[in-house]
């Protein structure tokens, strides 16, 4: 097994689904944790989509 890789069990999400409408200055995102409902879309810059998407 690889170190690096982090167990199944150790993942608390199954699956994080982000959709990313990209326009001149700013990024719309919506996310989806496992099968649950769509969450609300949110505007960032694409500093603050880089920054959101390594927390995910």
């Amino acid at each position: 097994m690889n170190s690096s890789t982090p167990s199944q069990a150790s993942l608390p999400y199954e699956a994080i689904k982000l959709g990313i409408d990209a326009r001149a200055k700013y990024y719309w995102v919506s996310r989806q944790v496992d099968g649950a409902t769509t969450q609300p879309v949110q505007k960032m810059t694409y500093d603050e989509l880089l920054l959101f998407v390594v927390n995910q």
